[in-house]
């Protein structure tokens, strides 16, 4: 290192208040665990010292959370008393354990109760200070050679969900291959663009092409890869999360054979290479099984898919980009490798490399235009490719990475059947009655192929890996509600942070998979099966009040470390008055697990007048999907209401009056309606009805469009449809009981009405209408307000609260 600015000015600012300073963590690792892999990973000392070092400080309780700032330059006030305890401690551990002095020094700082400055800088790459390798640049050159370039390219229209999830995987788990990282984007709308554009700048090997009109997913790619000029280059789609190392064992398959032209990893979504992901599983726990285990026999295919190709650059120069004929995308990639195939080139898979690809993320309209451009391909290669896809089958090269995760298969013709009959309502609802017989037909032929994976203790085990928190959630069914869209966000999260996070439930609706999972939910037919099977767990989480007697059955058995009850509403009240005996049943459960997690003063309110404590956390939402879209309002006015008439609690017939009232006064107003069951119910105005939406996305789009949202329930834990609209930038009307309270603010933020009063929710609904300045002020501070419930937010404090527990 070596001083390049007036660092007086730091110390002015930053050892006034501690007595100590460094800069934040270059690489963005967030706790000495994380550095602890990466150390491992990159060979930077012995793997069974560190792991004996960071195991003794887990066993001290030493938290995930504490941070690892950079040792790399420390300001400190050297006479004080904690830095030269600090000091004296960190060198005992150097002295004991591993050289790598990131390790030791937050723990000694952390076992000395020394508080320190973060300055938000790259310690790399400031006014103050400058990096240099540690080794020469004969060292520097000598490793370029050995590990070749790639050009990382990766396409970008919209999607800010699965782009920020993607672009921080690449930036996280590509350590070893030196890259350059392309972002094409196709003209997002404003909320992507400067998201993209504050992300450049902030990681010099990160290169942002803007496009000014939208030329789609083809042509992207075909500028993204003109751009480099590296012996290698990797299209990745935008709904692609790679895992550590994936560059530099894709670049290794493919530097084992100069035929080797294209190279795809395993996934969970991709036609004929995927390996879904076995029950219990993270994507993680793929990629672990995969690269501990695999022969790196590189199997050949038929054709590359797309989704994350690694593809030899020479090659590319010898048979072509892809070909512009396929429009704006489909079957452009099969294509080329049969291009490549037919010009002697092989296309493989990288055995060793699992990585997560949501599928359906980029494209949203596959239907038309891929039987378009497959009438195109099969034009051109059907027969070559009916032939090598013949070979393909009957050599079956994928089998023995498939088979590390084979587990007992047992037939259950229930999901099918559920999403038959989902395909039949869809079809149904678009008066599409022919459509409705032929997804019965094909519901049938699927039926006898109907069988699930069987989960048990010692395959979960398998796919787990070592050293990780291990945290399970047990919900009754997985169903399209906000309560188990709630949970799946977070154990996402908790995934992403490094924990081993999974679902148990006893049923599943095939809808909820157009949610994100980053693991697959373990399905138990029965509860017996559940508590006998549960796997190996430090917490978990019962999620209703249904579930709390089972996750106490598990505690009992000894098979997990602590139990949590995760209270997302007060369920008692989901009974009438007159039924105290289910009330009573309900509170019961809440004195079988004493550790509990709410989100909201509300909840924890009631549940201390019944004499239990709880921990507040908020509830977080996923503001890269929830903000406001550029859509053009409508000329007339429009409001939005979710309508459930098969939910209790939630107000639908006031909601209807409600409308009606808003119609009558209003004629020229559009109202909008999203819910379950709407076709089967009188309502007595004109509406559309957008049904069930699964797809979040969409919801954002119609929360974007609408003037005003109203949610007219009785009473909500949280209400968090509420706070998606405004996040989306949607006037909002509510009922001031509940959780919604936790951040609704009347007349500043939203208009609070009392529930069960539809003359009121009118007048209130009509007012912002027709107050152009009042629905301007409640759309500006609902933004500002949805800032504070953020999910990444609400996963850190989650598992920081996991980690007291465990600790304790």
């Amino acid at each position: 290192m070596s001083i390049t600015g007036d660092i007086r000015e730091l110390i002015d600012q930053y050892l006034v208040r501690e007595p100590m300073a460094m800069c934040r963590h270059p690489e963005g690792r967030s706790s000495i665990y994380e550095e602890a892999e990466a150390c491992i990973r990159l060979g930077k000392d012995d793997k069974d010292v560190i792991e004996r070092q960071v195991n003794r400080y887990r066993a001290q309780g030493y938290s995930y959370e504490q941070g690892i700032p950079a040792a790399m330059v420390m300001l400190r006030r050297h006479h004080d008393r904690k830095v030269i305890e600090t000091m004296e401690d960190w060198w005992a551990e150097l002295s004991s354990f591993s050289r790598r002095d990131q390790l030791s020094f937050h723990f000694a700082a952390w076992k000395n109760k020394l508080q320190y400055a973060v300055i938000d800088d790259n310690v790399r790459d400031n006014v103050y200070f400058k990096w240099r390798p540690h080794y020469s640049k004969s060292r520097q050159k000598d490793l370029e050679q050995r590990i070749p370039g790639c050009d990382i390219v990766v396409p970008v229209f919209n999607g800010l969900t699965y782009a920020k999830d993607c672009i921080n995987s690449i930036l996280e788990h590509t350590r070893e291959s030196p890259y350059r990282l392309y972002i094409i984007d196709d003209c997002s709308d404003s909320f992507t663009r400067e998201y993209l554009t504050s992300l450049s700048t902030d990681h010099p090997q990160m290169n942002l092409h803007r496009n000014a009109e939208n030329i789609g997913f083809l042509k992207s790619c075909n500028l993204g890869m003109s751009l480099g000029r590296a012996p290698y280059v990797v299209l990745v789609n935008s709904d692609v999360i790679v895992t550590p190392g994936w560059l530099d064992r894709l670049i290794r398959c493919a530097e084992s054979d100069p035929r080797i032209a294209s190279v795809n990893p395993f996934t969970n979504h991709a036609s004929n290479i995927n390996i879904p992901m076995a029950p219990g599983a993270n994507f993680y726990g793929m990629d672990k099984v995969l690269k501990e285990n695999s022969e790196r026999r590189y199997p050949d295919v038929v054709t590359g898919v797309g989704f994350c190709m690694l593809l030899r650059r020479s090659a590319l120069e010898d048979v072509g980009l892809f070909d512009e004929a396929y429009g704006r995308g489909y079957c452009e990639e099969s294509d080329l490798c049969m291009r490549l195939t037919t010009n002697g080139y092989r296309t493989v898979v990288a055995d060793d490399v699992y990585v997560y690809h949501k599928g359906r993320g980029t494209f949203a309209d596959r239907g038309e235009r891929y039987k378009h451009n497959r009438r195109i391909f099969d034009r051109r290669w059907r027969k070559e490719y009916e032939r090598q896809f013949r070979d393909f089958i009957s050599k079956a090269p994928l089998k023995p990475a498939q088979d590390m995760f084979r587990v007992e298969q047992q037939w259950d013709p229930k999901p099918s059947m559920r999403e038959t009959y989902r395909r039949m309502r869809e079809r149904m609802r678009g008066r599409e009655h022919f459509g409705v017989v032929r997804e019965a037909v094909r519901g049938l032929r699927r039926l006898p192929k109907a069988k699930r994976g069987i989960a048990t203790p010692g395959s979960v085990a398998k796919v787990t890996r070592h050293n990780r928190l291990r945290v399970t959630y047990v919900l009754h069914h997985l169903a399209v509600a906000g309560g188990v869209l709630s949970v799946a966000q977070l154990v996402n999260e908790l995934i992403l942070l490094g924990v081993e996070a999974r679902i148990v439930a006893l049923r599943e609706y095939p809808e909820i998979y157009d949610w994100k999972f980053f693991t697959r939910p373990i399905i138990f037919h029965t509860v017996s099966d559940l508590v006998k099977q549960f796997p190996a767990t430090d917490i978990v989480m019962a999620t209703h009040w249904t579930t709390a007697p089972w996750v106490a059955q598990v505690v009992q058995a000894g098979r997990v470390h602590k139990g949590i009850y995760f209270i997302q509403d007060y369920e008692s009240w989901f009974f009438p008055e007159e039924d105290s005996q289910s009330r009573a049943e309900v509170k019961e459960t809440y004195a079988l697990i004493p550790d509990k997690i709410v989100k909201s003063d509300w909840l924890k309110g009631l549940l201390a007048k019944d004499g239990h404590r709880s921990e507040k956390i908020r509830l977080g939402m996923d503001l890269s999907l929830f903000y406001p879209r550029n859509n053009e309002k409508s000329s007339h006015p429009v409001v939005l209401a979710m309508a459930r008439p098969g939910t209790p609690r939630r107000g639908f017939p006031h909601v209807v009056e409600a409308l009606k009232r808003v119609k009558d006064a209003m004629p020229e107003t559009e109202i909008v309606l999203f819910g379950d069951y709407l076709s089967s119910r009188k309502i007595p105005f004109s509406y559309r009805d957008e049904g069930i939406v699964t797809d979040q996305n969409r919801l954002a789009e119609l929360y974007s469009t609408a003037d005003v949202f109203l949610d007219g329930s009785d009473f909500q834990g949280f209400g968090r449809t509420a706070l998606e609209a405004m996040a989306c930038g949607t006037a909002c009307v509510l009922t001031d009981v509940g959780g919604v309270k936790e951040y609704g603010r009347d007349e500043e933020n939203c208009l609070l009405v009392p529930p069960k009063s539809p003359t009121v929710f009118a007048d209130a609904i009509i007012r912002t209408l027709q107050d152009n300045g009042l629905r301007k002020k409640l759309v500006r501070n609902g933004l500002e307000t949805v800032k504070d419930y953020c999910h990444k937010r609400e996963a850190k404090e989650t598992l920081a609260f996991f980690q007291r527990i465990v600790s304790s």
